[in-house]
């Protein structure tokens, strides 16, 4: 009944954006969003659901943190924005403030990377579970869910013109040709290249690529695959309701349960391991478009079991 009484309490400190401390030997963990709601909160739901015992989990804005009283045990950042501010706050803080280990969750690599990139982080451990699913797995269902398509093109832009070496050495390794195209380096580029990659592929696997793939060129870039014939892979659920065939992407969910995993290893005296990938996914697939460009996809859960089962997970 106390404890009861103590996380009722702890929920209404929360509401004013203070925070609220466990007991003796506890280990606290200030959960900092980008925004809240939606996948933000799926997340962090998640983050206070399964993390173990002697861990307390408590949740705001990533804005709420000058509010902080006394610096928590660890700082888990939801998205981008809570990220990068969290970073440049805790950068301007004393030195109680040195050593909070950062632990982001749900954003890109590349911009995990651009973030870390800016300054120094001192004696600071930080790490992340990134979005990014791993470049064989990609490649694994390209094999696996289209089989007869063995020439992959992917337009790359600043942040994944690096992954160029990697992505040809998985589609080798399962048969598959990866065709390669300029680099977009602004807007006007995308369609020069998105052209030459319809011309000489069979397939388009879409990155996280915010100079190729944003709300400004999506649909024009799924309308003009649409138009000649060329699946578009992706690597969101929402992008394959827009019109591509086929998405490999982690649910919020599945993202904070890998972090979890992470702050187990960080409470247990491990400290935090290099950023990785999640380790769940899911696969989502548009049976409409697949049948109108003449398809043949097997259901995407059952592709999905495929991939664990290779990978050794299912």
């Amino acid at each position: 009944m106390r404890r009861l009484i103590y996380i009722i309490i702890g929920c209404a400190w929360l509401m004013h954006m203070t925070l609220v401390y466990a007991g003796p030997g506890q280990l606290h963990v200030w959960a900092a969003l980008s925004e809240e709601g939606g996948a933000y909160a799926e997340a962090a739901a998640v983050l206070r659901a399964e993390v173990q015992e002697n861990v307390t989990v408590t949740v705001g804005r990533w804005q709420s943190l000058p509010d902080v009283r006394q610096p928590p045990d660890m700082i888990v950042t939801i998205g981008v924005a809570a990220f990068e501010g969290t970073l440049k706050w805790l950068g301007e803080q004393d030195a109680a403030w040195a050593r909070v280990p950062v632990l982001a969750i749900l954003l890109p690599r590349a911009a995990y990377d651009e973030v870390m990139a800016r300054g120094p982080v001192g004696r600071r451990s930080v790490s992340a579970v990134v979005l990014d699913q791993p470049i064989g797995r990609q490649m694994a269902l390209l094999k696996r869910a289209l089989p007869d398509r063995r020439l992959v093109s992917v337009i790359p832009g600043p942040q994944t013109q690096p992954l160029m070496g990697a992505l040809e050495r998985e589609a080798v390794a399962r048969g598959l040709k990866l065709v390669r195209v300029p680099s977009v380096s602004s807007p006007e580029g995308i369609y020069p290249s998105l052209k030459t990659a319809l011309d000489a592929a069979d397939l388009i696997l879409a990155l996280p690529e915010p100079m190729v793939y944003n709300s400004g060129s999506l649909q024009n870039i799924l309308l003009t695959t649409y138009l000649a014939r060329v699946p578009l892979v992706a690597f969101s659920a929402a992008y394959v309701k827009a019109g591509a065939v086929l998405a490999l992407y982690s649910t919020p969910a599945q993202v904070a349960r890998r972090a979890v995993g992470m702050m187990r290893s960080w409470a247990a005296g491990r400290g935090l391991p290099p950023p990785q990938a999640p380790q769940e996914f899911a696969v989502a697939a548009n049976a409409r478009v697949a049948a109108s460009l003449g398809l043949q996809l097997d259901d995407a859960s059952v592709i999905a079991e495929d991939l664990r089962r290779e990978e050794g997970t299912q």
